[in-house]
């Protein structure tokens, strides 16, 4: 009776942990992307520093370029859960894209870190794409609306 009760008992925390720990793990993996875009947001914004404009090329190898980053086939970066960094010059709503893969959470979809212009500078908001986003609940506290 007793090992009924321990098993039961066991059943019920697994039942529990095994999707928060998989919520923690995609939030994890968000995180690379928000963390390997920051040299591309410090870079966009001295750029607007110093040129009061952004970057307009439509070649993003030509806007890595002009800021002075590393560029391949992969954009800006990558990395185990991120497959392509890009920066895209819309002129009502310039962005830096991030696209994931990995679990089914995040596999093919897209963050949006949209430029905000606040007086001289650049702020930064944090946000899923609408066709493709990342599902909100597994946003960072820094991108939740």
């Amino acid at each position: 009776m007793e090992l009924m009760i321990a098993v039961a008992i066991i059943g019920i925390l697994a039942a529990v942990a095994i999707p928060l720990y998989r919520d923690y793990t995609t939030r994890a993996e968000i995180s690379e992307g928000l963390a390997l875009v920051g040299p591309l947001k410090s870079a966009v914004g001295e750029y607007y520093a110093i040129h009061g404009d952004l970057p307009t090329e439509s070649n993003w190898y030509k806007v890595l370029e002009a800021l002075g980053m590393p560029h391949g086939n992969e954009g800006a970066a990558s990395g185990r859960y991120v497959t392509r960094i890009y920066w895209h010059n819309d002129a009502d709503a310039p962005a830096i894209y991030i696209r994931y893969q990995g679990n089914d959470a995040i596999d093919g979809k897209k963050l949006a870190l949209m430029a905000d212009f606040d007086g001289d500078s650049l702020v930064w908001r944090c946000r899923p794409t609408e066709s493709d986003g990342i599902d909100p609940r597994y946003l960072p506290a820094s991108c939740k609306p």
